[in-house]
């Protein structure tokens, strides 16, 4: 495993060639700012980004008006549904479905055991969402507004505030913060097991071509597998 860098992370966005981030710096005035980064693994360069760029990456075309709909274009997690629509979702549990101009087709809010489901993935045209203060994953259809299924619970282990999911490999991968540890989930059996176990909190997990990436609090590594 090795270290990359270290920043205070609003937001991290896989792209073809690495990654595009958003962190919080502090200004020589002492006021803080939002500032942008693009990491590129083929030559492993970073360097500071114009904010459009980093919306480009993160909305693709039509990227700023879509922006300018949301306001706040940074907390949201975006995800393609089909080829002209696509999820935003919100850390309180917000789910809006837009188009690719940036219009809103529909507003949810998705719960499960009265807290918020956040961080989707996108599985065909459901989404799984982790819902860290229960301790679950769940399967939600956007077609029919409602959650379709769960795993785990408040009361079981399979997850330990669960933070954030993505799907590669036909497989579930789930980053759980309260036992530092990456499970997966087989979409086909829904079997459970350990993927990687770290010795802090992991946030998130993607890959760029052949190259896995973790977020812990220490800092955004890249996984020697």
């Amino acid at each position: 495993m090795q270290k990359l860098f270290n920043a205070d992370l609003l937001d991290i966005i896989p792209t073809e060639r690495g990654f595009v981030y958003a962190c919080r710096e502090t200004l020589p005035d002492g006021e803080e700012a939002v500032a942008f980064y693009t990491y590129n693994q083929e030559i492993d360069i970073f360097e500071k980004i114009p904010v459009l760029s980093y919306i480009s990456a993160k909305f693709g075309e039509n990227g700023a008006d879509i922006a300018r709909q949301l306001g706040d274009f940074v907390t949201c997690t975006v995800v393609d549904i089909t080829n002209s629509t696509r999820a935003v979702s919100y850390p309180d549990g917000t789910l809006k479905i837009i188009d690719n101009t940036g219009m809103e087709l529909s507003e949810a809010k998705v719960e499960y055991f009265d807290t918020p489901a956040c961080s989707p993935a996108a599985n065909g045209t459901d989404l799984w969402f982790v819902v860290p203060e229960s301790n679950a994953i769940i399967n939600y259809s956007v077609k029919h507004n409602r959650i379709e299924f769960r795993i785990g619970s408040p009361k079981e282990k399979a997850f330990c505030h669960p933070v954030d999911i993505s799907v590669y490999d036909n497989k579930l991968f789930i980053c759980n913060a309260y036992s530092y540890k990456i499970r997966t989930i087989g979409l086909e059996n829904y079997n459970v097991s350990d993927y990687c176990v770290f010795n802090e909190p992991v946030k998130k997990y993607f890959r760029v071509k052949d190259v896995e990436y973790v977020v812990m609090g220490s800092g955004v590594y890249s996984l020697d597998k």
